[in-house]
């Protein structure tokens, strides 16, 4: 191991190149995808991708504007290269881990120097938090790249606020905060808060109200939602008062309003999300003496690189802990000026070379580490009723090669939805429901008016009995395959009588 550590050590760029990319394609499209949310934005991508508009998203064909398009691009495109399926689903999302390693390397050089700066991406790229969201789709490392990337370029305008290039660095900045703007809203802006503060406390100030720069990030950040309110009157005060106001005050989405929730889900994914860096990070916090208030006041006020990314964690986390609405990626772009901050700890007081061998000596074992939790995720996780990929594959064993598929009293599954190609038909009792696309009347009379192929309609266990009953009561021949937490009924109307089979 130690002759390894300093082979690598010598040339610590391909170490970083190597190893993030390792974390983040290991495994990737293994995992099925998991409801709720890895199955929203996979088909809403794909929709996308068969109707040929990246504009307006859809989900099972209804407009579905929780999220700006940018968010559900990347997956497009990995659909579009890839196919339907895990590897085309998360394929831009190891892309995306892999360039906001690159970035957070970037961040260091600008704050410090080019060995700290790799020992940082070095910590980002093995820590077990950033590369666990980088194997969950969502939007948040999208976000993370684009709010890395931003800062990043505010500190290259920092080292000389008066040069030639600090004017393009804040365009950069400026276009990164549009993007941001365009995958998640007003939220991919709490960084810019931080720059803003740190402004106020900084001894020489970088000119931040570029012309060409604020045009270039309300155009990139505002023509679309300007464009789709335009076009569907009420969008906009949907925006404001739903995805604004009802998930930051209003506790409209109930994800996780219980005070003691940041606790439990935001301090873990910082602390722990660590992994083996954790000892480095407790060690600084305890040096700096930020378990004082006093201390922490005076570090902030102090300016330089330290209190910039105490502001960089400290305030969008406050805004994340008061609102309403919690989940435990939002905070992922926040382990950015924790990597930041590990890797400051580490190179400090070591010769030039040590740190970048001491880095590499956590980082190695634990890019492995996370290489075989990958696995173990994708290959030894124990059955679960959110797993689509495995509901998929129980649906292709037992219903043959293009089953036609129906999903009783379920108005998710969307994850299912993607994996058939979109092609699936929700089911009620009655067809009252919004999400519904048929009674369950009328879709036993559709297999029966459909001979020549197969059928499946997946049913929740709980309803099981019902639907048996109504299937033979249709004089349809069945057979019964269990899954987890549901059944599943084949139907073949060519049978020769109306016995059922199980």
């Amino acid at each position: 191991m130690t002759s390894l550590v300093e082979a690598v050590a010598r040339r610590p760029r391909a170490l970083l190149v190597a190893l993030a990319l390792t974390v983040a394609l290991a495994f990737q499209g293994s995992r099925g995808l998991y409801e709720s949310t890895e199955g929203r934005y996979a088909e809403t991508a794909l929709e996308m991708v068969q109707r040929g508009d990246l504009l307006a998203p859809t989900l099972a064909g209804r407009p579905h504007w929780t999220k700006p398009p940018l968010a559900y691009w990347p997956i497009a495109a990995g659909v579009a290269l890839a196919g339907t399926n895990g590897w085309g689903a998360r394929l831009f999302n190891a892309i995306l881990f892999f360039l906001t390693a690159l970035a957070v390397a970037g961040c260091g050089a600008a704050l410090w120097d080019r060995e700290a700066g790799l020992v940082a991406g070095l910590v980002y790229a093995s820590s077990p938090f950033p590369a666990g969201a980088a194997f969950a789709l969502s939007a948040d490392t999208l976000l993370a790249l684009f709010e890395v990337l931003a800062v990043w370029a505010y500190l290259r305008a920092r080292r000389d606020p008066d040069g030639p290039r600090a004017r393009w660095w804040v365009r950069s900045m400026w276009l990164s905060w549009g993007l941001a703007f365009l995958t998640k809203g007003p939220a991919g802006l709490l960084p810019l808060l931080a720059i803003v503060v740190s402004e106020r406390l900084a001894r020489r100030r970088v000119r931040l109200l570029d012309p060409a720069g604020l045009a270039a990030f309300v155009a990139v950040a505002f023509s679309w939602y300007a464009w789709e309110a335009l076009r569907h009157p009420g969008l906009l005060a949907y925006w404001v008062g739903d995805e604004v106001i009802g998930r930051a005050v209003a506790n409209r989405f109930h994800r996780n309003p219980q005070w003691y929730k940041p606790w439990i889900l935001y301090l873990p994914a910082l602390v722990l999300g660590q992994g083996a860096w954790l000892w480095f990070g407790a060690r600084a916090f305890r040096r700096e003496l930020l378990f004082s208030p006093r201390a922490l006041l005076a570090r902030v006020r102090g300016g330089g690189a330290g209190s910039f990314l105490l502001l960089w964690l400290a305030i969008p986390l406050a805004v994340f802990w008061l609102s309403s609405s919690r989940l435990m990626l939002y905070v992922l772009p926040l382990f950015a000026p924790v990597a930041l901050a590990i890797a400051r700890a580490v190179t400090l007081g070591l010769a030039p070379g040590a740190a970048l061998r001491r880095a590499a000596a956590v980082a190695i074992p634990s890019a492995l580490v996370l290489v075989l939790l990958k696995g173990a995720a994708a290959h030894a996780a124990p059955p679960s009723s959110k797993d689509m990929g495995r509901l998929y594959a129980t649906v292709r064993t037992a219903g043959g090669e293009a089953p036609e598929v129906r999903v009783y009293a379920e108005d998710q599954l969307f994850g299912l939805q993607f994996y058939l190609g979109g092609r699936l038909r929700r089911v009620s009792r009655d067809g009252s429901e919004p999400w519904a696309d048929e009674r369950l009347d009328e879709a036993l009379a559709a297999m029966r008016a459909a001979p020549g192929r197969s059928h499946v309609l997946v049913s929740p266990s709980g309803e099981a009995p019902f639907v048996e009953s109504a299937l033979a009561s249709a004089g349809l021949p069945h057979r019964r395959v269990p899954a987890v937490a549901r059944e599943l009924f084949v139907v073949d109307p060519r049978a020769a009588d109306g016995r059922m089979a199980r």
